[in-house]
């Protein structure tokens, strides 16, 4: 074979052509679309979506909010780039770098919690918007809709994450001071930060791959407590068990494409690669289908379904407002998730500059400056907008590298295409209909460059041995826990049918921590007076009188639910 030139370089300030442009920032788009989409609103409302939890205002909105985090993600990418300086001060707003913006994953746990509390407490206090026997869905399954509450809560989420994002806004005003970068946030920990993000990014890139997220969290849990695995249903008609051969097919088929267009492709191909390797897997994944051996129907991995029921046109609160909240008890967890963010973030434009060849110690600095006060104001932009708080996504990084395309040009693309996707229902429910390996054969590679890129960060650092003992002990715990994570909880990687376990056991049983159910004496069996042979129920002073024999009634303490 011929060698091939490699891939061009592409400076942050080179003006590119239009197409260039375009498939540039398609590339950056597909690898956050989905990661998006799940932590902007997928998940959050499907907290509202079980039949013993429902809330029919808010799951019926799921599409909306995906839609919403989209559009906002897109706008906020956009003052990110861009990188604006406030006159009169030293400081500036954004990176000026390809700093693409996407709902953050840390928050969504929290985000998770509150619309499940929310829930579960106001059925349990007999909450009025809590009715029951309503229809589940479209079935003819009749359960308890609390109407507006999983709203609220969501509402409070987005209000309390707002309030916290101001910390980020406190560390860049005061990111000039030697103290913040080196004490708060010293490049050791930063280095570490990006290199375990990686790390988990790559375990869910895997997930992605083998069939879906939920799937693969509940397989081996579903199995103990039903017999058989969770099955994946993120891929059209076809559903099978998580890492099924024929997801690995269409895994691997984009994969392999990129490695023949490494092998053989143009500079131009070998920029634009993962573009075409996707591309590719959609090809393959249209024209496979799958014999079903139960009933020997043909399925296909591709469904109108998302495309048919979505909204031609959709935009910020046109179908639901969620009126922003504050929730003092999860305002620290919500603190503690923005200075998370916060150095996630210092750590992405370090690399976002590495690889647009920023080298000038003073200039990095100031991106990075600008890249965490546009973090912090895009998270309050984004909680009013009715999106989860913003921050800038580690693995388009990967993509820097692997294209060599560190233009702004890429950058302004990829937040056109969040608007399109974001703007226009279809299309979205389109993009969201792509079989799920396919999209994890593209963000696996993403995925990986992040860890890489930690490596990178870290690599000069430990020839100083104090950093080397504080990388050793985060790599014993951080590593240990996430391959092993039932050390601390229970349920380890079971998000759903491994609850009970998490409940008793593990680390931090959650029955420690858990507010008890309040007791009531109630009446187990009713007093009586016994006359002859009859029975009847009169005060104790009546039944003497009668000459009758008095049973007091018997009484027991019952938790409320």
């Amino acid at each position: 074979l011929r060698a091939v030139a490699p891939p061009m370089y592409l400076a942050k300030d080179e003006k590119l052509p239009l197409a260039l442009s375009l498939s540039f920032g398609l590339q950056h788009m597909l690898a956050m679309c989905v990661g998006i989409a799940t932590s902007g609103g997928m998940l959050h409302a499907n907290e509202a979506c079980w039949s013993f939890r429902y809330d029919s205002e808010l799951c019926d909105r799921q599409s909306f909010l995906v839609s919403c985090s989209w559009l906002a993600s897109g706008l906020l990418t956009i003052i990110q780039v861009f990188r604006l300086r406030i006159v009169g001060t030293p400081y500036s707003i954004g990176t000026g770098l390809v700093s693409v913006m996407g709902t953050s994953f840390t928050f969504l746990p929290m985000g998770q919690a509150m619309i499940t509390n929310y829930i579960e407490d106001a059925k349990a206090t007999g909450d009025p918007r809590c009715l029951p026997n309503m229809p589940y869905k479209d079935t003819d399954t009749l359960v308890t809709d609390c109407q507006g509450v999983g709203v609220e809560a969501y509402g409070k989420f987005l209000g309390t994450a707002a309030v916290a994002s101001i910390f980020e806004i406190l560390i860049a005003l005061t990111f000039n001071k030697k103290f913040v970068r080196e004490k708060m946030f010293p490049p050791v920990v930063v280095g570490m930060a990006v290199l375990m993000i990686g790390g988990a990014l790559i375990s869910g890139g895997m997930k992605y791959f083998g069939g879906g997220v939920f799937c693969a969290q509940n397989m081996l849990s579903r199995s103990a407590s039903f017999g058989g695995p969770q099955i994946c249903n993120e891929s059209g008609e076809v559903m099978l068990a998580f890492g099924a051969g024929q997801y690995w097919g269409l895994g691997l088929s984009v994969v392999l494409m990129g490695i023949l267009i490494q092998m053989l492709g143009s500079p131009y191909l070998k920029s634009t690669f993962l573009f075409w390797s996707m591309m590719f897997g959609c090809l393959v994944s249209a024209i496979a289908t799958y014999k079903d051996p139960a009933t020997g129907e043909t399925l296909g991995y591709w469904t109108d379904t998302r495309i048919s029921n979505a909204p031609v046109f959709t935009f910020f609160w046109s179908e639901i407002q969620f009126t922003p909240g504050f929730a003092i008890e999860y305002f620290l967890p919500l603190l503690i998730c923005s200075f998370i963010t916060t150095a996630e973030t210092i750590g992405d434009v370090k690399m976002t500059a590495k690889f647009s060849k920023v080298t000038d110690e003073a200039e990095i600095i100031a991106r990075q400056q600008g890249g965490v006060l546009a973090d912090g104001v895009n998270s309050i932009i984004a909680c009013l907008c009715g999106s989860p708080p913003n921050t800038t996504f580690s693995q388009n990084n990967g993509i820097i590298a692997l294209t060599k395309c560190a233009s702004r040009s890429a950058g302004f693309a990829c937040a056109g295409w969040l608007i399109f996707i974001g703007l226009f229902g279809k299309v979205g429910a389109a993009m969201a209909s792509i079989p799920m390996p396919i999209v994890g054969g593209v963000i696996l590679q993403c995925f990986t460059m992040v860890f890489v890129a930690g490596m990178q960060i870290l690599g000069p650092l430990l020839k100083v041995r104090r950093n080397s003992f504080i990388v050793m002990l985060s790599l014993a715990f951080g590593l240990g826990v996430a391959m092993e994570p039932q050390v601390v909880a229970a349920n380890g990687v079971s998000s759903f049918y491994g609850k009970n376990l998490d409940h008793i056991y593990g680390l931090w049983p959650r029955h420690l921590v858990c507010d008890e159910f309040p007791k009531v004496e109630t009446e187990a069996s009713p007093s009586s007076c016994a006359v002859g042979n009859n029975a009847i129920t009169v005060s104790e002073a009546d039944c003497t009188l009668i000459g009758g024999t008095y049973t007091p009634a018997v009484t027991e303490m019952v938790e409320t639910k």
